[in-house]
């Protein structure tokens, strides 16, 4: 018995007694990406899919497919890997027919219909680069704004717009609409049809007015100190918003997503626990710090003053005399489970430079008996020292 999964009338009948093969994914999960080798094709079952490219650090969502639509199945057609990059964008439920399956169900079909899939899988994949090369994901609403108010400084000249705009009342633009329609066309490359419907829009949504004042042609009316506020306002709430995104982000927004303290992150990243999973470079840009600052930048770590001591790792910049006399008064067994548990040998070194070959010796005996220690508290071993060196480095040698 076939099952039809239906999605506005575009759906893939799915046979239970074949029982394929199915699985979950969250959203935000990458399904599969660009470029990667083929195995199967996918059915949704349940959820909406995001097909997605990226081009000069920008994620383009090309499209969204729902429940009942299929997938991947252009990567066998044209003997390649995957066109785009696909990934969750609600909870997916999702078949998985296998390669062996679907060239079985192919070549049952006439060379007709196979040529027929072949050529809409290679126009597919030109949409998807011609799409990609042409990013621009705004709202028509906004970028008719935007060309709306540079006509609009034209107009009225921009110094007087200055000055009005200390006024109460917003100074105002008269264009001709034929104007806009020509710099539509000549900018954008829309059809005489598009560029009405885009100008509708925006009179529906008050935010120009079409009027024949003094009977010399239609005008486009509008506040130009206004109309890009009042149109990034209703993109928000367009349905392409969120299509274009960048795909690189700041630490500052890293750590706001993930709601982890900033220097936090930075510590996790320094100590390579999820570095290797997130960490992308850019080759123009380290070879732009390259050529300006010499190798020697990657290499030394920037000094830091006792006020900015946070971690063990900072005992690299202290003073051997505070080291000393801080380690001296540490619990061996503490100072054992703190050293099994640090990577980096300068610091390791500089500590036990400070140790008397006895202590040293007792050190090491204690460290070589050690069972599993529990991170959290050596990193309170660790947090503890360092805050005593930086106390001592920090306060008078000698009173005033």
């Amino acid at each position: 018995m076939n099952k039809a999964i239906k999605d506005d009338g575009m759906s893939m009948p799915i046979d239970e007694d074949d029982h394929f093969t199915q699985q979950r994914f969250y959203a935000g999960d990458v399904i599969y990406t660009e470029g990667m080798c083929s195995s199967h094709m996918y059915v949704i079952k349940e959820g909406e899919v995001d097909f997605y490219v990226i081009r000069e650090e920008k994620r383009v969502v090309i499209r969204t497919l729902g429940k009942g639509q299929c997938f991947g199945m252009d990567s066998r057609l044209l003997n390649r890997g995957r066109a785009t990059n696909a990934s969750a964008r609600t909870y997916c439920e999702l078949y998985l027919i296998e390669n062996d399956k679907l060239d079985e169900e192919l070549h049952r079909l006439p060379k007709l219909m196979r040529g027929v899939l072949c050529t809409l899988a290679k126009q597919s994949a030109v949409d998807n680069e011609l799409i990609a090369t042409r990013i621009n994901y705004q709202p028509d609403i906004l970028i008719y704004a935007q060309l709306l108010y540079l006509l609009g400084i034209a107009d009225i000249g921009k110094q007087k717009a200055d000055a009005d705009a200390n006024h109460s009342h917003s100074a105002l633009a008269k264009p001709m609409l034929s104007d806009v329609f020509v710099s539509a066309r000549v900018l954008f490359g829309h059809a005489d049809v598009h560029i009405r419907e885009s100008i509708g829009k925006l009179a529906m949504l008050h935010l120009v007015r079409i009027a024949d004042e003094n009977g010399e042609g239609k005008r486009v009316i509008f506040a130009p100190k206004d109309i890009l506020r009042q149109a990034r306002m209703v993109s928000r709430t367009h349905k392409d918003h969120g299509n274009l995104d960048y795909e690189y982000i700041s630490v500052d927004e890293f750590s706001a997503l993930v709601d982890v303290d900033r220097s936090t992150l930075l510590k996790k990243l320094g100590s390579s626990e999820f570095a290797q999973d997130i960490f992308t470079f850019r080759k123009s840009e380290i070879m732009r710090l390259l050529n300006d600052k010499g190798r020697k930048f990657f290499a030394d770590r920037k000094i830091k003053s006792p006020q900015d001591f946070t971690d063990i790792s900072d005992i690299e910049f202290a003073d051997q005399k505070s080291i000393f006399d801080v380690i001296s008064h540490c619990d061996i067994y503490d100072l054992a489970k703190l050293i099994s548990t640090i990577q980096e040998d300068n610091v390791k070194d500089k500590i036990m430079a400070c140790l008397s070959r006895s202590k040293r010796e007792e050190l090491e005996s204690e460290i070589s008996t050690l069972n599993q220690v529990d991170p959290t508290e050596v990193q309170q071993i660790g947090k503890s020292i360092i805050l005593s060196i930086k106390e001592r480095m920090i306060k008078p040698r000698f009173p005033i």
